[in-house]
């Protein structure tokens, strides 16, 4: 539904649910400088406003509203960004005649438009404390030597386009950077230029809804389909190492896989990884890891809006070539057709429940709202399982053919500890 140019709703009128979910989408092409302002204005927007200058001050306000929840988040689909105010809250039928979705529409439109500011900044206690809390996170996420390496890992893969691989909880130094004024700055200019996505899904009614939302007078914006695909070309393969005081030692590869997201062989490709690594019942996670207890966990994980396929395994030190062999291997037995029919269906059935199972959650049906508007096309359940139950063991294995691998990174545990 059409609000104004730049703008639109959204509406999914369901009795499915006893809730009403709603999210406000604001996208822009993704950038390193634009993601990191974007995940500290998501800080900084989720626990104060204006209205409700402190968390408690919210707290107190989403208990009147019979324990609604809101978030701010930041999220990528490839060549786009998008920062996401979300909210639920009980059916208006549920609320002894309470207009609950006017007062959510109402509350969202106080925390949107009226942030803790004054004198075009934010407040200048909330902006330090929310950027001192949001760069020590990071520092504190190195810990995690598994995000580490895939960070590594990604800064190899994507060397040429550094913004796919930044961090969604926003770059350091980019950060430490951030000014205040300059980034209410940019938040205005965000207000007033981004394509938004206003989605929402209970048992509402669409011209309420759009009556809710009058009040807001959302300017007009330049409207233009955004590129959320990226395809990169094969390049040279670049390796990657590094030595620290680990136990464990971190084993991370990506490959170029040249299937987008619902392009003619993205089910197949969907499939593939399943069977890959992408499943308990994988080949990765059965032959490296259980028959030959290579590796204390191997996994595979497929972008389509980039066209990688990325493996990661946590394994002892001395294992690293065989544990590589191991991997080509899975690899080069899909590509030559050694699928166990077995195996097969169980990772087809495996796919299915999964997706049946995010029909039932309002807001997984949400995102794949606000997904099929970027994307520009829509595939109805009953269309993505003929699609995925169509799909052979001989296409599978004509996808595992088109893998080429791209980076490797190994972070190596200190054998001096």
């Amino acid at each position: 539904m059409h609000v104004t140019d730049g703008v639109t709703l959204n509406v999914i009128a369901t009795p499915q649910f006893k809730t009403t979910s709603i999210s406000i989408d604001f996208l822009a092409p993704v950038s390193t400088q634009g993601l990191s302002q974007r995940i500290l204005l998501a800080q900084l927007l989720e626990t104060s406003s204006a209205d409700y200058p402190t968390q408690t001050a919210l707290a107190k306000k989403l208990a009147t509203l019979y324990g609604a929840s809101y978030g701010v988040n930041v999220y990528r689909y490839g060549m786009i960004n998008g920062l996401r105010f979300s909210s639920s809250i009980i059916n208006d039928h549920f609320a002894n005649g309470e207009h609950l979705t006017q007062a959510i529409f109402s509350f969202l439109k106080q925390v949107i438009f009226r942030p803790l500011a004054a004198d075009e900044q934010f407040d200048a206690t909330t902006f330090d404390r929310q950027k001192v809390n949001l760069i020590a996170y990071l520092k504190s996420l190195n810990d995690d030597k598994q995000y580490y390496a895939e960070r590594e890992l990604l800064d190899l893969y994507f060397k040429d386009q550094p913004e796919l691989a930044t961090s969604l909880y926003g770059d350091e130094p980019t950060i430490e950077e951030l000014g205040n004024a300059d980034l209410y700055a940019y938040y205005q200019q965000l207000l007033a230029t981004d394509d938004i996505k206003i989605t929402i899904i209970g048992d509402v009614n669409a011209d309420e809804i759009k009556r809710d939302i009058a009040d807001w007078q959302l300017a007009p914006r330049t409207s233009k389909q955004q590129a959320i695909i990226y395809h990169r070309p094969v390049q040279t393969a670049v390796t990657g190492s590094e030595t620290q005081p680990l136990q464990q030692s971190k084993l991370n590869l990506a490959y170029q896989l040249p299937v987008y997201y619902r392009d003619a062989h993205f089910y197949e490709a969907l499939v593939f990884n399943g069977l890959f690594g992408g499943t308990p019942i994988s080949m990765l996670f059965k032959n490296v890891r259980e028959k030959n207890s290579l590796a204390y966990y191997a996994s595979s994980r497929f972008d389509g809006f980039t066209g990688t396929l990325s493996v990661q395994a946590g394994i002892d030190q001395h294992n690293q070539q065989a544990v590589l062999d191991i991997i080509a291997e899975q690899l080069e037995d899909i590509a030559n057709g050694k699928i166990d029919e077995e195996v097969f269906n169980q990772v087809v059935a495996s796919l299915i429940n999964n997706h049946e199972s995010r029909q039932d959650s309002p807001r997984a049906v949400v995102n794949q709202s606000v997904l099929d508007q970027m994307v520009g096309s829509t595939v109805p359940a009953s269309e993505w399982l003929t699609h995925i139950q169509a799909v052979t063991p001989e296409q599978v294995a004509a996808i595992a053919q088109q893998v080429t691998l791209q980076a490797t990174y190994f972070l190596k545990g200190d054998e001096s500890r």
